[in-house]
């Protein structure tokens, strides 16, 4: 339990830092490098293809060497360097490969930690050793935003040195971390193959992608739509991003016992039409509406996520559940990275509405064509 402890606060600490940046994505990388609206919404994606790219990747590695804790170590070490040379990029190309190369460092320490808890749960302690770094990533996710909103409220820049030092702190607690000897996986191929033995886990995926997807769309133009249109600072920004992530990081145990309570589908169709809906109307409501309808939003993210994740076991084997989780968080990587990619090139050619009336709507559509899905399987979705 020490080394679940240790591995939550070093992810708390990351994704603390990482989240401080997206206040002020339109007051750094916009108003200081001039950036287009599609080029900020890049700034966001590269990082998120980054991890996409690398999540399997860096557990197939560590695998081959047998050890863990030296990626997380390094990865801590990068990550901090990148985020001190984003706060000082002489052009906005070096700032993006600065972006990018944080994200293959952010996705080293990660994923690692994942894999290190998969080493040293044993049975019987695998949800208590996911679910307490998972609140560690969680809680470092809702509070960093509003932190970095204070700061690049004094000046845009300072969050980027803040994240640097706060990951450095880090980085100094990874020295301590007891490392564990790595079990050889070969969960990376797995998860593919799976698709072809148990096609009902195409639900679950599709559920993990569409959901990232969206919040791509939601952590990268949001802040760019509050400062352009509303000319919020990022102290205001921080705080409207707090009340989608607030709910989303402190509701997601409440949500686990939901879905135990209901079944997987109930929730996830549910959650679905309502988060559909409220993300639609992100573009064409007024603050502070807009605050209530993301902390509604929030409320049903929390409860999708683990019913989405839960409904991946149920469908895959017993001997397999490991396997259909990396294709669930492989699908969910893929749909975080594409998403802010998609958002700032329709902001930038048809507007902030539109952009969220789409995101929206792709919710809701995902979610007939995967009821279709289930219907034409023969699967009963009232009974899960």
């Amino acid at each position: 339990m020490r080394v679940f402890i240790h591995l939550a606060v070093i992810c708390f600490l990351l994704l603390y830092s990482v989240t401080m940046i997206y206040p002020v994505v339109k007051h750094y990388v916009m108003d200081r490098y001039g950036a287009s609206i599609a080029q900020a919404g890049m700034f966001v994606a590269v990082n998120l293809i980054a991890y996409a790219i690398f999540a399997l990747v860096w557990g197939a590695v560590s695998d081959r060497m047998g050890r863990r804790k030296p990626f997380i170590v390094y990865g801590l070490l990068g990550n901090s360097l990148m985020l001190f040379l984003q706060a000082n990029a002489p052009n906005l190309e070096l700032l993006m490969l600065f972006r990018f190369i944080e994200g293959i460092f952010t996705v080293m320490v990660y994923s690692i930690a994942m894999a290190m808890v998969l080493d040293i749960a044993g049975s019987g302690r695998y949800g208590r050793g996911m679910g307490t770094v998972g609140m560690g990533i969680a809680t470092g996710m809702a509070f960093g935003s509003p932190t970095g909103g204070v700061l690049g409220e004094m000046d845009p820049v300072l969050p980027f040195y803040a994240a640097s030092a706060i990951i450095f702190v880090a980085f100094v607690l990874a020295l301590f971390l007891q490392d564990t000897p790595a079990k050889a996986s070969r969960s990376a191929l797995r998860s593919f193959s799976l698709l072809t033995e148990r096609r009902e886990l195409t639900i679950p995926y599709t559920f993990s992608f569409i959901d990232r997807f969206t919040a791509g769309f939601f952590v990268s133009v949001f802040p760019i739509m509050l400062g352009v249109s509303y000319g919020m600072n990022p102290k205001q920004i921080g705080m409207y991003l707090s009340s989608f992530l607030m709910p989303f990081a402190l509701l997601q145990y409440a949500g686990g016992i939901a879905v135990d309570r209901y079944g997987r589908l109930k929730p996830l169709i549910a959650g679905s039409v309502v988060y559909g809906v409220c993300i639609s109307l992100v573009g064409v409501l007024q603050p502070p509406v807009i605050a209530g309808v993301l902390f509604i939003a929030g409320i049903m993210a929390a409860v999708m996520l683990p019913a989405s994740a839960a409904l991946s076991g149920d469908f895959a084997p017993r001997e397999s559940r490991g396997a259909a989780m990396g294709g669930f968080n492989f699908s969910g990587s893929l749909g975080f990275a594409l998403g802010p990619a998609f958002a700032g090139a329709i902001a930038e050619s048809y507007g902030f509405a539109v952009t969220f009336l789409l995101a929206g709507a792709s919710v809701l559509l995902s979610l007939l064509i995967i009821l279709a899905l289930m219907r034409r399987w023969g699967l009963g979705f009232m009974d899960r």
